[in-house]
């Protein structure tokens, strides 16, 4: 379909689940921010579990939006041979000119659906990778293998951040010659009062606030953030969201006077505004979206050198960044203890991401790689 000398391009996206969290921001500032006069974009989705929240229930978005509540986190043998049977029957129905695949399990019954539909051009966004942290030996190498074979009947990969992809050609999934690193737009947030944001919340406003903010999973370690919390008592630390392990972080903290649980927050103008450092503890990350929000907002942040951490700050210039979880507790301390040297810290930070991080340069590279891919088809 041609509207004057601009063909229309029909993009269809598989996901796994639109939980809270980083792919899903990701995929909304694309249907949003893509003209539509060029793209049709479609959603496949499965449905996200209770304790993550949908993230597309408070968008108002233009595209039409595809549940199979088959495809969604955990494996089983029928419910994907059942999501692979619905996937093609959509695929089929809706006739795109390219599959976009988001999330591992979307991203294997996606693409074999495509293939099956006999989709022309098929795109896999790794939002992070699954090649450690995640699962035993031998499950991390059927899942790498998986991969691998499913690399060569993909047109090309999309990677979130650039150790990411080091990862991955190191282990012989993505191609570097048939892969773009796009890194996500990190969102404009003018933090509120910090009184009015820490009464919202529920949290006290008369001495420090550190925060974690993510998914209470193992891969995120908040049993780290607990134990940081265990050694500054002046100081009151926040979980930001929900997950798995909320029941037994929740029990945990019961012995610490000094830990809150929030869950998930939709104004995050009030989260950042509360907070004057967020601590981020995990094995595993991409490109964590939480640290973006973070720096914009002008809050300080404390990291464990992980994923593509590294390409957001920089140690003692934009943040602080270190290679052992026994630094953590004596660099949280540093900023907590120099007000002055935390708010040069994230005021840098806050400069540095507002100026690399940009949604206009997040939506110009995703709509050249569709252009190229379907002129070279």
């Amino acid at each position: 379909m041609v509207a004057g000398n601009i063909r229309l391009m029909r993009v269809v996206h598989v996901m796994t689940r639109t939980n809270i969290g980083g792919p899903s921001v990701m995929l909304v500032d694309l249907l949003t921010g893509l003209d539509s006069l060029e793209f049709k974009q479609v959603v496949v989705r499965g449905t996200p579990h209770d304790d993550e929240g949908d993230y597309f229930a408070t968008r108002d978005l233009a595209a039409e939006v595809v549940t199979l509540g088959a495809l969604r986190r955990r494996v089983g043998g029928l419910s994907e041979l059942r999501s692979l049977f619905e996937l093609v029957r959509v695929l089929r129905r809706l006739q795109p000119d390219i599959v976009h695949t988001h999330m591992a399990k979307a991203g294997v019954l996606g693409r074999l659906a495509a293939i099956l539909s006999r989709v022309p051009i098929r795109v896999h966004t790794y939002h992070g990778h699954l090649l450690h942290g995640y699962f035993s030996p031998i499950v991390t190498r059927l899942v790498t293998l998986t991969e691998r074979m499913l690399g060569r009947f993909t047109d090309w990969h999309l990677v979130v951040g650039s150790q990411t992809r080091d990862d991955l050609c190191a282990a012989d999934v993505v191609d570097e010659s048939r892969s773009t690193v796009i890194v996500p737009a990190a969102p404009l947030i003018e933090p509120r009062d910090k009184y009015e944001a820490c009464r919202q919340l529920g949290v006290p406003s008369d001495r420090p606030l550190v925060g974690f903010v993510g998914r209470l999973t193992a891969i995120k370690r908040p049993d780290r953030f607990l134990a940081l919390a265990a050694t500054r008592t002046d100081a009151h630390f926040v979980f930001v969201g929900d997950g798995p392990l909320r029941d037994a972080v929740a029990n945990q903290a019961r012995a610490l006077p000094n830990v809150t649980l929030v869950g998930w927050q939709e104004d995050l103008s009030v989260v950042y505004g509360a907070l004057d450092v967020v601590v981020l503890t995990s094995d595993n990350e991409g490109i964590p979206l939480s640290l973006l929000e973070a720096a914009s907002a002008g809050v300080a942040i404390v990291s464990l050198d992980v994923g593509g951490v590294g390409e957001i700050i920089s140690d003692r210039t934009t943040g602080a960044l270190v290679t052992d979880e026994s630094q953590l507790a004596s660099r949280l301390a540093e900023l907590l203890d120099q007000p002055t040297l935390r708010r040069e810290l994230a005021h840098a930070a806050q400069r540095d991401v507002r100026s690399r991080f940009t949604v206009e340069h997040y939506l110009a590279a995703h709509a050249a790689v569709y252009r190229r891919l379907v002129r070279g088809r």
